[in-house]
């Protein structure tokens, strides 16, 4: 997956960076905010490992929102467009457990995502970013499911860990207000929503053996899908066409 990740940057990188040519401004930013995530999917995965356990432990976090932290490289173009590339990651992850006199019983399930793809913006004047901006960004997600199985019982420990790994596209739409904080600085406030397409989880190099839910024989996706909150700073590098 490595390998892929970086084979799909380069050609990002070259895209954008052969729009740079023709881009009056260019602008470097770096951000982050919160998001909401779906997970319905994994949710059942763990449910159905706790369905074979003799007891029924308590769920103390089940995918909360989160922090998502990202990296954009936005080149204006001319008219109303700007066209960039964009790098963002997050997690989340839950938790059931349940304790007494006689041992512990703990199951993680902790997911991770990094999503890199092209961003487009239109709006009020290439190399400006002023006001409002309608966004739409496309890209690849890679997602690391890892589940951490811990039971003790009196002076006896037994561990099992398993990890999986998916790779799937996203569509996120959105909304985006720009202000200038200085000649070469801006804020921008954003919102948007995030639309997944996942085909499911996999043993790493495994990518033909879909981990499937037991009893619905349904591939467990991670489903990253959900309204996401930020606020980005740009550094402007350029002049305005006049």
């Amino acid at each position: 997956m490595k390998l892929n990740t970086l084979k799909l940057f380069l050609i990002l990188a070259l895209i954008v960076s052969t729009i740079a040519l023709k881009a009056q401004i260019i602008y470097i930013g770096v951000g982050g905010g919160g998001g909401t995530f779906q997970m319905n999917s994994v949710k059942e995965f763990n449910q159905s490992i706790v369905n074979q356990l003799p007891f029924t432990p308590v769920v103390k976090d089940n995918f909360p929102p989160y922090f998502f932290f990202k990296g954009e490289v936005i080149c204006a173009l001319p008219k109303n467009l700007s066209l960039g590339i964009d790098l963002s990651t997050t997690s989340t992850g839950s938790r059931f457990t349940l304790a007494d006199y006689s041992g512990k019983y703990t199951l993680d399930n902790i997911q991770n995502g990094f999503f890199t793809g092209l961003k487009l913006l239109y709006g009020n004047g290439a190399g400006y970013l002023k006001g409002f901006n309608i966004s739409l960004e496309s890209g690849t997600a890679f997602s690391k499911m890892m589940v951490n199985e811990d039971l003790k019982v009196g002076q006896e420990s037994q561990k099992d860990n398993m990890d999986f790994s998916a790779m799937g596209f996203f569509v996120q739409p959105g909304l985006c207000y720009y202000l200038d904080i200085g000649s070469k600085v801006k804020v921008c406030a954003n919102v948007s929503y995030y639309f997944g397409i996942e085909k499911g989880y996999h043993l790493p190099g495994e990518r033909k053996q879909i981990l499937l839910d037991q009893d619905s024989r349904i591939p467990i996706k991670p489903q990253w899908d959900g309204i996401r909150v930020g606020i980005t700073a740009y550094l402007k590098w350029g002049t305005n066409s006049k």
